[in-house]
């Protein structure tokens, strides 16, 4: 179990030049200028990484991340995470707990800051244990990217990752909304493939909610339910579709 380290930029070094013996004052008889030494202070971005107990987590199960994050020059004195895949962190300690509602892959970030106030973030997917028979395998994932602004949220990317002939609708509710609904069907595929939704890849004011639900013939499908609120975090709901593919409902337990 790993996670894919990321450096928010390359180690920078800072030389003070050094100033060497004068041979002209030499020559002239004057005493010879001490000579500096070239000092150097290196400011080393920090190395972050994370692990998760258990590794293969079940729906609702208690799920503890903590950090195994080094650096060599500076403590560590930050740490914010991004369970919600929307790119926005929140502070708190080295060690947390959460639950995953869905039997999903699901993308979490930590991002540390040292004491020089340089920062790296790393990336790692949770990966679920195995849905039991009746739900959509490989279940669907939802990714909504964006950037979060005090008067409402600017989506960079909305898609889903669903197996072949699944359904995929998005529907839109308040005032705002740049369509009301669009569905889409994922191309046939031995697995899943990334269907992306770039209508609703604009900003979105406060209020404006969007549902999406995969389904597929009788199975147990996915349900995202996305509100944005104002100066706060959008609100995230992942839950399962019910067969008939319309009410969202507690996923069972695997």
């Amino acid at each position: 179990m790993g996670c894919r380290r990321s450096l928010t930029s390359r180690a920078t070094v800072i030389a003070l030049a050094a100033i060497a013996t004068s041979p002209a004052g030499i020559a002239s008889g004057e005493a010879p200028r001490a000579r500096v030494d070239a000092l150097y202070k290196l400011s080393a971005y920090p190395l972050a990484s994370f692990l998760w107990f258990p590794a293969t987590p079940h729906t609702g199960e208690l799920v503890y991340l903590a950090s195994t994050s080094t650096d060599a020059t500076s403590p560590i004195t930050g740490f914010a995470w991004d369970l919600t895949d929307l790119g926005a962190f929140q502070t708190g300690p080295s060690i947390i707990s959460t639950t995953f509602t869905t039997p999903a892959k699901h993308l979490v970030r930590l991002r540390v800051t040292n004491g020089e106030r340089l920062s790296s973030v790393a990336t790692a997917t949770i990966q679920m244990s195995t849905p039991p028979p009746g739900f959509i395998v490989p279940f669907p994932v939802v990714r909504i990217v964006g950037t979060v602004f005090a008067n409402g949220v600017k989506i960079r990317r909305l898609a889903v990752e669903a197996p072949g002939e699944a359904r995929i609708t998005v529907t839109c509710r308040r005032r705002g909304c740049p369509v009301r609904a669009a569905s889409r069907r994922a191309p046939p595929a031995a697995g899943a493939t990334w269907v992306r939704f770039r209508r609703f890849e604009r900003f979105l004011r406060p209020g404006l909610t969007l549902e999406v639900r995969v389904s597929r013939r009788t199975d147990i499908g996915a349900y995202t339910r996305f509100v944005v609120r104002r100066r706060r975090l959008p609100l995230r709901v992942d839950s399962c579709l019910d067969p008939a593919g319309i009410n969202p409902i507690v996923c069972p337990s695997s």
